[in-house]
C-alpha cells in the first residue's frame, strides 16, 4: 500500500471515530444519565466543541436538536472530499464537488426524514402496545413528535377508536412518501449534476 493509500485510510478513520463519539453524545443525551459521570464529562469536552458551530447554524427542530446529524454529515462530506482528492492525486482521476455537495444535502435530508421518522414510528408503536403513558420515556416521545403530528390532529377526532395513534399513522405515511420523493429528486438531479 503507498503513501495515498494510508492517507485515505487514516481519514476514514478518524472520520469514523468523530462519527461514534457524536452519536454516543447523541444517546447520553436521550438517556437519563447524571451529568456528573466521569464518562459523559469527558464526552461533552471533546464533542461539544465540535457541535457548538453546527448548533447555531441548524437550530432544535421541535425540541429535537439535530445539529449532531449535520456535523456527521459535514464531518463525511470533508473525509469524502479529502479521500477524493487523495485519490485523484495518486491514481489519477477527477473530483466532482457539485455532485457531492448535493449528495450532502441529499443525506442531509434524508436523514432528517429518517430521524423525524422513527420518533413518530415510535409513538406509533406505543399506541399500539398501550404502554404507560406517564412513563417519562413516553411522555418525552410524545412531547417531541407532538409538533410532527399535530396537521393530522383531526384524524382522532373522525377516526374509528382502532387502538392507533391515526394522526401519527398519517404522519409516518406522509415522511414515507416524502422519503421516496426526495430520493427520486435527487437522484434525478445528481444525473444532471454527473
Amino acid at each position: 500500500m503507498n503513501l495515498a493509500g494510508t492517507a485515505i485510510n487514516v481519514i476514514n478513520a478518524v472520520a469514523f471515530v468523530l462519527y461514534v463519539l457524536i452519536l454516543a453524545r447523541i444517546l447520553v443525551s436521550w438517556l437519563p444519565v447524571s451529568p456528573w459521570n466521569p464518562i459523559v464529562r469527558w464526552l461533552r469536552r471533546i464533542v461539544d466543541p465540535i457541535l457548538r458551530p453546527f448548533r447555531r447554524i441548524l437550530p432544535t427542530i421541535g425540541g429535537l436538536d439535530l445539529s449532531p446529524l449535520l456535523a456527521i454529515l459535514i464531518i463525511f462530506f470533508v473525509a469524502r472530499l479529502a479521500t477524493q482528492a487523495l485519490s485523484a492525486f495518486a491514481f489519477g482521476g477527477q473530483v466532482n464537488v457539485a455532485a457531492d455537495v448535493v449528495l450532502l444535502i441529499a443525506q442531509l435530508i434524508e436523514n432528517i426524514i429518517i430521524v423525524l421518522g422513527v420518533l413518530v414510528l415510535i409513538r406509533l408503536l406505543v399506541s399500539i402496545f398501550s404502554a404507560d403513558p406517564w412513563h417519562p420515556l413516553v411522555m418525552g416521545i410524545r412531547s417531541m413528535t407532538n409538533p410532527l403530528v399535530r396537521p393530522f390532529a383531526g384524524l382522532a377526532r373522525r377516526g374509528m377508536r382502532t387502538g392507533f395513534d391515526m394522526p401519527a399513522l398519517a404522519t409516518l405515511i406522509t415522511y414515507v412518501v416524502l422519503y421516496v420523493v426526495v430520493q427520486i429528486v435527487f437522484a434525478t438531479l445528481l444525473v444532471n449534476v454527473l
